[in-house]
């Protein structure tokens, strides 16, 4: 039996996917099973999953969903191991990665969700940024410190809650997972098509205990053509919609209060991306929905000025 489950959602992936493969199929530790989940690809990351003559890799074929989730959940549901990591697609694992993340694991059995640092790479493979979350002063004064000690941090619920819920620092690539602790409700949003991770571990958050393992153990991908690229008006809807989700899991009214925090922001976001599409209609309407939510001068600013044009 397989102690590690790695769950890999995979959609239109060919340029990437192989060296990822090849980054798991090196860590150091080998009691593992990937389950690559293809969301109904239309390149060719069949072909070069097939060109892995490995029998821990397990290929699963489904219709185009439109987003991760629900081939991240068909994961879980097929997983055989203790630990279920997500990983994505075009993201690489270090070496010790899965033998340090288990360690962690193992000797906090009362902690269910693991996370750790990360790097950000571009689609070259250049390092963007050695420490992606070196700025995220939240997750500094959790811990205790900014720098790298290789030390797992245990971190309970009722303070990593409160923390994510204000900044979210918690790379997707970077998540192990106790399957035994998961109930059928916790899994990811499939009305979501993207947004869905962020949901996830605010209800985990809820509920779980947690680590930081303060390693750097991955690189993140930042590809022009994916959901980091893209503006708001595509992303926000559904940032809005999982952070109207999260209040559920949010019995503090501090908490949900910086939930509609940051739905204003993103309201005020799409108003801006709106006025640079010179709309003004939509700019007028998300500039109300931030006001709703947050009253601030920047989206009264925005409404005003989408009157402007009728005016003159």
């Amino acid at each position: 039996m397989k102690k590690v489950s790695i769950v890999m959602p995979a959609y239109n992936c060919e340029r990437f996917i192989g060296k990822t493969i090849e980054s798991i199929l090196q860590q150091t530790y080998s009691n593992f099973e990937l389950l690559i989940i293809d969301d109904g690809s239309t390149d060719g990351t069949k072909a070069v999953i097939d060109s892995y003559r490995d029998d821990r890799i397990r290929y699963f074929f489904q219709q185009n969903h439109g987003g991760p989730s629900k081939a991240r959940n068909k994961g879980i549901e097929g997983a055989l191991g203790d630990y279920i990591f997500i990983f994505d697609s075009d993201d690489l694992m270090r070496p010790e990665k899965l033998a340090k993340s288990v360690a962690a694991l193992d000797s906090n059995p009362d902690a269910n969700i693991l996370f750790t640092r990360f790097s950000l790479i571009d689609e070259s493979n250049e390092i963007l940024r050695e420490d992606y979350l070196k700025e995220y002063t939240t997750l500094s004064a959790l811990i205790g410190t900014e720098d790298i000690d290789e030390q797992a941090y245990y971190l309970p619920s009722n303070k990593l809650l409160p923390t994510i819920v204000k900044t979210n620092f918690i790379g997707t690539s970077s998540v192990a997972l106790r399957k035994s602790a998961l109930t059928a409700n916790e899994r990811f949003d499939e009305m979501l098509k993207n947004a869905d991770d962020r949901l996830m571990w605010i209800q985990l958050s809820s509920k779980h205990n947690g680590i930081f393992l303060n390693s750097i153990l991955h690189d993140y991908r930042v590809v022009k053509s994916g959901i980091t690229g893209q503006g708001m008006l595509k992303k926000g809807p559904n940032k809005i919609a999982a952070l109207e989700k999260a209040k559920a899991f949010c019995k503090e009214k501090d908490l949900i209060k910086l939930l509609d925090e940051e739905i204003s922001n993103n309201y005020l976001s799409m108003s801006r991306e709106s006025k640079n599409k010179k709309d003004e209609k939509m700019q007028r309407f998300y500039a109300k929905q931030s006001i709703k939510y947050n009253v601030n001068y920047k989206a009264l600013k925005l409404l005003i000025s989408s009157y402007a044009k009728g005016i003159i």
